[in-house]
């Protein structure tokens, strides 16, 4: 019987101690990853996928406020929303042309429906370089 509760003894001091290296250990490595985490610089933010997301943001807009037939407002969003292409056409080069040329083509429609045929025809010509 003695020796019976010597080795459960045993057996449960030993499983103690496997689990409280194993406890320590992996407490010494999540504090290791979060000092490198602390100490690595910071990620880089990428400044085209904030003028892509505003681009498509203006876009959006200029169709809402078209649709509200605030032909004003949404005139003035497409042409803000054609800077914003040509800016991210001019940041990433073979990129977003289509997106371009689809937004001064809607510029182009609002000029027309705004009198202004002669601006349209320019922006037009300016979609048309762009295939």
């Amino acid at each position: 019987m003695n020796d019976l509760l010597h080795k459960l003894v045993s057996a449960a001091l030993t499983g103690a101690l496997i689990a409280l290296v194993g406890y320590i250990s992996v407490t010494v490595r999540r504090r290791r990853v979060a000092r490198e985490e602390a100490a690595a610089p910071a990620p880089v933010a990428d400044p085209t996928q904030v003028l892509l997301r505003q681009a498509q943001q203006l876009d959006a807009s200029r169709d809402d406020l078209t649709a509200q037939g605030r032909m004003p407002e949404a005139l003035a969003r497409a042409r803000e929303a054609a800077a914003a292409w040509r800016r991210l056409t001019e940041a990433r080069p073979g990129r977003f042309r289509a997106e371009r040329r689809a937004a001064l083509g809607r510029l182009g429609e609002l000029l027309d429906a705004g009198g202004q045929g002669q601006q349209a025809a320019q922006v037009r010509q300016e979609a048309a370089g762009l295939s």
